[in-house]
């Protein structure tokens, strides 16, 4: 049986009561099941009375827990959807002397309450007065979905993933389509949640389903919310369908199917610049993540499908001649001596009708064209990157000639050392789809696709089976990672590479996470990127709040620094607040103010992470220049200030319910554009500022341990300081490992995780920097199956036995691989003696 609670429900439970409220909730709906969903059938214990002459026709119910305490709840409420009429709603928690009685809830007025009440009866007449403009509205009110069976589990981590009713709007993003989806939706608008609402909706049918995200901690957070759904299902055979859906991290999944694991990171392209390349960075006086960003997201991520030239000798592609006339005689094409010349937009018209078997012939000749471009053009070239408008590049021709020498030397770099990017790998993976050696899928789903470059987006298109079971989301407005992400050439890609140009839409607008001020300011951040770069239909809207409570956005003048510093030590011994600064520079700039190292975040870093409390740092004062231009001069349709807007978008809606802004140097005009908006301190007082909440070393402990799934080591290093418990000596000793793994020291890293006993971890990086021994002993020492270690050799071409008997050093662990393989063996022998066994008895 479904149950649906709203988040205003839990919000208005009393402190300390939590449980016991619980409690009494299991209760009564046992007993509503027991008695068979007949309210009047139930035990004489059970006080239940409905609330009288709801103006809105809601039935309101009140469960009494106490003396003045109340559950508010209806049931075959035509406000949800028919599968959900049977669940009980809990709708609210009425608490005699919380001072909560005035009109607090949704769609009720301000009343004052004059005398105070004792006697029950007049506390539930005021109740009935209170609730008799009460309404519930599925889409304006967040409402969990829980099962009998999962009650308990509805006070503990009321947000980790929690399993909730969708909004209409959500709801209609998981129709059947006959077409690709795209759903594009603002910070807190549940995109995740729809997709694996969708995953478990498509796993019901015997096809093979592949979740994709950019993140492993948000595969993570995928698999998490995919067995939470299961659990709320009871009606389904789990088992059954969790083998139908695969959750992957794109990199991680393309790594496997081409047997590379090495990949080069954003903190080695970095060293290298710095060690290698000091007079070319000079030069070109770009931050090196901005360098990074143009080289994976436009040089070598980008697909210049518009700019080159779809020609193929027809010799050497045995093009027949009839299939030629034909695409000549229809304008889609012209013969320029041996070569065949397709005319890539005639082709682009002819996808809106039905094609006739030699305009497809044509269209999928197209597509193997630009397939092995693809393969033959690591960068793009030269001549179209120096071509490019303002809105894919906004450097110089001058800067735009070094940036692309720089990618040369890189490139020269890689191949010298053996080593790859995740443009290379995606490559490498196109030519294994187009050999046909990776399995598909029926359905491809892909989260975040605007962290992704345009050639992995190719790939994941690629991988459906049939192109129309493609479901894309992500946020034009969160693009701040290197992939210069823009939702036309998303959709120009999926129609170049589908037969037809059909794809659906969908953009969500209601925000679920932050405050009204939080997603006020949002809203105020689009109107002024609106009225300073243009209105863009597709990507510019105007988002819709969701959560109830309202706090003021903070602005802390910086002109006192004393004070200023007393603010910033107090939310770095919050586990509730995050502080949250521009850029790498910036970070460094804060932690010589502190002398604190790996407290604070980037903008890039706290991208996937939502926090109660977030301190912005500079967000503003660190592109000061660039600010001023935006708002004193003519930047209509320069789109690259985009990026600004963008950046100042994440760092805020990370917030869910305080957000506080300290600039050193904000401009003026831009402050002007905010002001409305801030509530501004110049001294530090924890209780005004809201800070004065303190944190446990449990808190700190459990804060530590998201960031180190999150891949944030240094952050989560603070935390466990912070925590001062014993046990988590061992995990920082883990995360500095893994740290040291992150900017390319493997097999020292491994060696430590060796030490530590994480020998899963130690493996994966051995395997990473192709210490083939040390990797064997990490399996052997994890204790895997012998099939299985000889299996992961398999894949690259090797017998295990082989290379561990034939090795030149002394194999110090040889005793713990020969028992591994004589365990493997006793069982084969068992098999063997059971069929001899059962060819005996047949015999018989």
């Amino acid at each position: 049986m479904k149950i649906l609670v709203t988040e205003l429900f839990l919000s208005h439970i009393p402190q300390g009561k939590e449980s016991f409220v619980l409690q009494k909730m299991s209760q009564f709906v046992h007993e509503y099941v027991a008695s068979k969903f007949n309210m009047s059938a139930m035990r004489a214990g059970v006080s239940v009375r409905e609330i009288k002459n709801n103006r809105n026709g809601l039935r309101i119910f009140k469960l009494r827990i106490n003396k003045g305490d109340r559950i508010l709840f209806t049931f075959d409420t035509d406000r949800v959807r028919s599968e959900y009429r049977q669940a009980i709603l809990f709708l609210d928690y009425c608490h005699h002397d919380d001072q909560a009685m005035r009109g607090r809830m949704i769609g009720v007025s301000n009343q004052q309450v004059e005398e105070y009440l004792t006697s029950e009866e007049s506390i539930d007449e005021f109740i009935d007065q209170q609730y008799i403009n009460f309404d519930y509205d599925p889409n304006r009110v967040i409402t969990r979905v829980i099962n009998v069976e999962t009650m308990g589990q509805l006070l503990d981590e009321r947000e980790d993933k929690a399993v909730y009713y969708l909004n209409d709007e959500q709801f209609e993003c998981l129709a059947p389509t006959d077409a690709p989806t795209f759903i594009f939706g603002s910070a807190g608008s549940g995109k995740t949640t729809i997709n694996i609402h969708k995953a478990f909706i498509l796993a019901m049918q015997p096809i093979k389903i592949a979740y994709f995200t950019y993140s492993s901690y948000l595969v993570e957070d995928a698999k998490k919310l995919f067995q939470k759904i299961l659990e709320e299902s009871p009606e389904y055979r789990a088992d059954e369908l969790l083998k139908r859906v695969h959750f992957y991290h794109l990199n991680d999944y393309i790594s496997q199917e081409v047997s590379i694991y090495q990949t080069v990171s954003y903190e080695q392209f970095r060293t290298w610049v710095i060690e290698r390349q000091p007079l070319l960075l000079k030069q070109l006086g770009i931050g090196i993540y901005d360098i990074w960003k143009e080289i994976r997201g436009i040089i070598k991520g980008m697909i210049p499908k518009e700019w080159i030239d779809y020609r193929v000798n027809m010799n050497e592609w045995s093009l027949a001649s009839d299939l030629v006339e034909v695409i000549v005689k229809k304008g889609l094409g012209h013969v320029d001596g041996e070569d065949l010349v397709l005319h890539a937009e005639k082709l682009y018209e002819a996808k809106t009708r039905f094609l006739d078997q030699y305009e497809l012939k044509a269209v999928l000749l197209m597509h193997q064209i630009l397939d092995q471009y693809l393969l033959n053009h690591a960068l793009i070239p030269k001549e179209i990157y120096l071509k490019l408008d303002e809105q894919y590049c906004l450097y110089s021709s001058s800067q735009r000639e070094l940036l692309y020498e720089l990618t040369l030397r890189y490139q020269m770099f890689l191949s010298a050392e053996g080593k790859v990017d995740e443009n290379d790998i995606a490559r490498q993976f196109l030519n294994r789809l187009m050999n046909q050696n990776v399995p598909l899928f029926d359905f491809v789903i892909a989260d975040e696709i605007q962290d992704l470059t345009e050639i992995q987006i190719y790939c994941l298109i690629r991988l459906a089976r049939n192109r129309n079971n493609l479901l894309f989301s992500g946020d034009i407005n969160q693009t701040i990672r290197p992939t210069y992400f823009h939702t036309g050439r998303i959709e120009s890609i999926l129609k170049t590479s589908n037969t037809h140009l059909g794809f659906i839409k969908h953009q969500l607008v209601k925000n679920y996470r932050s405050t009204k001020e939080v997603v006020d300011l949002a809203n105020q951040v689009v109107n002024l990127r609106i009225q300073r770069l243009g209105l863009n239909k597709k990507n510019d809207y105007h988002e819709i709040p969701i959560r109830g409570e309202q706090h003021p956005i903070y602005y802390f003048d910086a002109k006192h620094p004393l004070e200023m510093v007393k603010l910033i030590e107090t939310g770095l011994n919050r586990h509730y607040v995050a502080i949250v600064v521009p850029d790498e520079e910036e970070k460094k700039n804060f932690e010589r103010l502190t002398q604190q190292k790996g407290a604070v975040f980037t903008v890039e870093e706290i991208k996937g992470i939502e926090k109660e409390y977030i301190i912005c740092y500079n967000v503003m004062t660190k592109y000061k220049t660039a600010w001023e231009t935006i708002i004193n001069q003519d930047v209509m349709y320069q789109n690259q200030y985009r990026y600004y807007f963008n950046l100042l978008y994440v760092a805020l809606t990370r917030a869910r319910h305080h957000l506080c802004f300290i600039e050193e140097d904000m401009p003026p005009s831009l402050y002007e554009q905010f002001e409305s908006e801030f509530l501004s301190f110049d001294t530090f007082d924890e209780t005004e500022l809201k800070l004065n909440q303190l944190s446990t070393d449990n808190q700190f402990y459990k804060e530590a341990q998201l960031y180190e799934r999150r891949e944030l080591y240094e952050q989560a290093i603070t935390e466990y300081e912070l925590s001062q418990l014993e046990e988590a000596k061992t995990d920082i000793a883990r995360c500095r490992a893994l740290m040291k793994n992150k900017e390319g020291h493997h097999i020292e890293a491994g060696h430590d995780l060796m030490h530590l006993k994480e020998y899963e971890k130690a493996a994966l990086c051995y395997r990473q920097g192709h210490d083939r021994l040390n990797y064997l002993k990490a399996l052997v020492f994890q204790e895997l199956p012998f099939a299985q270690i000889q299996q992961e050799f398999e894949k690259e071409g090797s017998d295990v036995l082989t290379f561990v008997y034939e090795q030149d050093v002394r194999v110090t662990w040889l005793k713990r691989f020969n028992k591994l393989y004589s365990r493997h063996l006793l069982k084969q022998a068992q098999v063997i003696d059971r069929m001899i066994e059962t060819i005996h008895e047949l015999k018989g």
